[in-house]
């Protein structure tokens, strides 16, 4: 009987219960937080793929090496590059073929064909160029590595959002991307070798000039000594003819014919200078000593003076140490932009900031907290879980007094250019000016003196020494003039070296 009452009472209380229970289920499925902490949910289709950003970052990086590897043979990328150095010339790349081409009238341009396609030093800066590329590879081989350890460790559990694999925030930049930070790093140190490449091909091209002009004034040097040897035998003539009417001395054939002595042993050390300069031809051409070398063409350089003030503008975009320079710095700046990512927390968009790993997060068999329980000590608010902080903090510190320190170097290189580049148009405006000199004005008066004194002689007008100093200032005129000839087109080579790129005309 005393059921009943109990049943009685457990019905009159259970209604108020349910009652609550269906206001707080009505109240916990409409709750909705305060505007405040209220976050926006990105779209499942703007949320970017991984697999999709990593081949995108690949393609990158081999367009980048392709746009590279085209500056080699392709004259419109290497102008694109501002590189200088011509693209190589197959027909002079054999021994047999490189041969035939020197067979003809040696040139300027038969020269910087040799030199682009045989030089041992230019190959040598090649190959270290190319060697450069590979670094592309390896920044995408790196990050593949990365991704495919990342896949034998996925399965965390992030308990909210789509049940995917996150990559750890430990090694992903947000901007711009470390593995677009390693591209131009690679890109940087790319651009510091072909720096280096066209530097080496200009240095053994301004060699090769110098070496090529010092040629040609020795060619015209052996012409003219020839020909003063033709004329003192002409004279010699005369003043035996003289000697035999009696109306000069022997001391006058004598002097002759030690002069024309004189010019016999100059003439031979003309030929070994001759001997010398086309074996140091054929050493910048990487061809055997003793092999004929054609004779040059005998021409004149180019008579216009260029510009000064253009010059300096020229140098200091053209110059390759100083676009070397500014690639080690380009390439220093990323490497400190990654090392501060690195370093310091980087942004988020709410995402799961737990690294990618299977574990068990909860249960009496957890492996170990989802998240962080405990602050250690030595950590602060905002420092990055990284037992390495401390000694990159130092490492940032030294690479940034290095930056400053190449930036200096770079102001220091910048203005011994303009003083290099003022020092080499002057020596091809004293070279044109003495050129003009010696060429237009002492040269016919020598020539005149030279047909006069001979003529008075032969009549007995003039004295001896009379006609053996204008035969010796003749011959001093001819080659002084063609000494200035050659030292032109050595101080425009010097100077077209200094700015790193050719000279422009007067008008341009």
């Amino acid at each position: 009987m005393k059921i009943v009452p109990l049943l009685l009472a457990a019905i009159l209380f259970a209604g108020p219960a349910l009652a609550g229970y269906r206001d707080l289920k009505r109240e916990l499925e409409t709750y909705a937080p305060p505007v405040i902490l209220h976050v926006p949910e990105l779209p499942l289709a703007a949320v970017p793929k991984g697999d999709d950003d990593f081949q995108s970052a690949v393609q990158t990086l081999q367009r980048m090496r392709e746009r590279w590897e085209a500056a080699i043979h392709d004259p419109a990328a290497a102008a694109e590059h501002g590189g200088t150095l011509p693209t190589s010339g197959g027909a002079a790349i054999d021994d047999g073929k490189a041969r035939g081409m020197r067979q003809k009238m040696l040139t300027p341009e038969i020269v910087q064909t040799l030199i682009r396609a045989r030089s041992p030093a230019v190959k040598a800066a090649e190959a270290r160029f190319k060697a450069a590329l590979e670094g592309f590879d390896q920044v995408a081989g790196l990050e593949e590595i990365l991704r495919q350890y990342s896949a034998f460790t996925e399965g965390v559990m992030p308990g909210v959002g789509p049940m995917v694999g996150m990559q750890t925030v430990r090694t992903t930049f947000p901007f711009p991307g470390v593995m677009a930070l390693k591209g131009q790093v690679v890109e940087k140190n790319v651009a510091a070798r072909k720096e280096t490449l066209d530097l080496v091909y200009r240095d053994n091209l301004a060699q090769a000039f110098t070496v090529y002009w010092d040629l040609v004034y020795t060619h015209q040097a052996q012409r003219i000594t020839r020909e003063m040897r033709d004329r003192l035998n002409h004279l010699e003539s005369v003043a035996t003819t003289r000697y035999g009417a009696g109306k000069t001395s022997y001391q006058d054939v004598v002097k002759i014919r030690m002069r024309r002595e004189r010019l016999v042993d100059q003439l031979a050390t003309l030929s070994g200078m001759r001997t010398n300069q086309e074996t140091a031809l054929l050493s910048l051409f990487d061809l055997a000593p003793g092999s004929v070398v054609a004779s040059p063409s005998i021409h004149t350089p180019r008579l216009d003076l260029p510009k000064l003030e253009p010059l300096y503008a020229l140098a200091l975009e053209k110059r390759q140490e100083l676009r070397r320079l500014r690639a080690r710095v380009g390439r220093m700046e990323r490497m400190i932009e990654m090392g501060e990512t690195m370093d310091q927390p980087p942004f988020t968009q709410n995402a799961a900031l737990f690294t990618d790993e299977a574990i068990l997060q909860v249960g009496s068999s957890a492996m170990k907290p989802s998240f962080g329980t405990t602050v250690a000590p030595a950590r602060g608010k905002g420092v990055p879980a990284n037992a390495w902080f401390g000694s990159r903090k130092a490492y940032l510190r030294e690479t940034r007094r290095n930056l400053e320190a190449l930036r200096r170097e770079l102001a220091d290189a910048e203005a011994r250019t303009r003083m290099m580049v003022r020092s080499g148009w002057f020596d091809v405006d004293r070279a044109l000016r003495e050129r003009r000199l010696y060429k237009d004005r002492l040269q016919p008066l020598a020539e005149t003196a030279l047909e006069v004194s001979t003529r008075e002689y032969a009549s007995g007008s003039v004295a001896f020494a009379d006609v053996i100093g204008a035969y010796n200032a003749w011959l001093e005129t001819r080659l002084a003039g063609e000494r200035r000839n050659s030292d032109l087109g050595i101080a425009r080579a010097e100077l077209a070296r200094r700015i790193g790129a050719p000279l422009p005309r007067w008008n341009e």
